[in-house]
């Protein structure tokens, strides 16, 4: 394109520049606009898919499920559910939480959303409930699941899981392992050459769950000012999901990963023999999945019952066996569970949890959100 477009300008004359030149840009114009419009249309027309699993008897129910949990985890208990609810189809949506928040309040404003709401954004879960998206869930266990992983009878944490550092033990050893975030610190600053683009993190404008941790750190640590800092420092990678970053920490593109979500990160190290994780000495921070019925719930029945099933016994089990979800119910044992992480940091650190209640709100305010991001984003180019 661009020698013919030569070859007709050197034999035009001069006077026909101008036109020439206007029309080129008219049609390059012409082209994104197109292309543009190609890639809006593509968007539209392969939304993302729920899967879906068939009752095996009889359908009798149908439940919608929408979350930010990786469904190949969810189908353990979807299946283990289904052998106990045979009448049940089960329809499952998986996405990130910032476009779950977004696509449930649409779906909410039209009169109608999935049943059950799940997501690793504790704070945005939170701000969904305090704005009057949930139902009141009565529970049929016993009171046995600790007071914090609940609100109002509305929200309801169903795990414990770590917020860790994951590093390729095949290419960072010794005293290029940090045990807390001072050590971390100081490796980007004084080996910032070593460690420049081999760091990653969450985009906490697009992960809600790295913004919820990343708020959290704002709060409990000195430490996070001159981090960012140092992140920055490193060309910081960004991801917003943990897939993605725990994919590069395997293939070696980065050497750790700052926050990453504890149990898929332990579920990757069990099938890896490159990765390995770090509880920080510092502190660990612990957050829970949040799940809600919804109040616009097209089959509210089917909503409680499996959100009594992920709290009860027989679900938290499977969590803690297959799913490696760290449950919270004391009674499950085991090392990637509640009891099983109190006992690995007894002695090197300090658990830090995040609770459920209103408190995760302040972040979420529009101001102090927009001035944090504002913030982070001069610091993080």
């Amino acid at each position: 394109m661009s020698s013919f477009i030569t070859t007709n300008l050197s034999s035009a004359r001069i006077g026909n520049l101008t036109s020439c030149g206007h029309a080129l840009k008219q049609a390059q114009l012409t082209l994104a606009i197109v292309m543009i419009s190609c890639l809006l249309l593509a968007t539209v027309s392969n939304p993302v898919k729920a899967a879906t699993y068939p009752a095996p008897s009889k359908e009798q129910q149908h439940l919608k499920i929408l979350s930010s949990t990786d469904e190949s985890v969810m189908k353990i208990l979807i299946t283990d559910y289904q052998s106990r609810h045979p009448n049940v189809t089960i329809e499952y949506k998986e996405s990130n939480s910032v476009p779950l928040f977004d696509d449930f309040r649409e779906n909410y404003k039209q009169g109608r959303t999935a049943d059950l709401i799940i997501s690793s954004a504790m704070d945005l879960q939170i701000k969904l409930v305090n704005d009057g998206y949930a139902a009141t869930h009565i529970s049929n266990l016993p009171d046995t699941l600790p007071a914090w992983s609940q609100w109002r009878n509305q929200a309801f944490g169903f795990t414990y899981e770590p917020a860790v550092m994951v590093y390729n033990k095949k290419l960072l050893t010794g005293a290029y392992i940090p045990k807390d975030r001072f050590e971390l610190i100081d490796l980007l600053r004084d080996k910032t050459d070593d460690f420049k683009g081999r760091i990653g993190t969450y985009d906490i404008e697009k992960s809600g769950f790295g913004y919820l941790l990343a708020s959290q750190d704002a709060q409990q640590a000195s430490t996070w000012g001159r981090l960012t800092e140092n992140l920055n420092s490193v060309d910081v990678k960004l991801y917003d999901s943990t897939r993605g970053m725990l994919n590069a920490l395997e293939s070696g593109e980065l050497l750790l990963g700052y926050n990453v979500l504890g149990s898929y990160a332990y579920a990757a190290i069990e099938a890896s023999d490159q990765l390995a994780m770090i509880l920080p000495n510092d502190y660990t921070l612990v957050m829970s999945r949040v799940a809600f019925v919804s109040k616009k719930a097209s089959n509210p029945q089917a909503g409680h019952q499996f959100l009594d099933y992920l709290m009860s016994v027989q679900g938290q089990q499977l969590l803690a066996i297959k799913a490696r979800l760290y449950p919270i119910h004391p009674q499950v044992t085991g090392q990637a569970t509640y009891s099983g992480l109190q006992a690995a940091t007894r002695n090197r650190g300090l658990l830090r949890l995040i609770k459920l209640g209103p408190a995760l709100l302040t972040y979420q305010d529009q101001m102090k959100k927009a001035n944090f991001l504002s913030e982070w984003k001069k610091v993080i180019h």
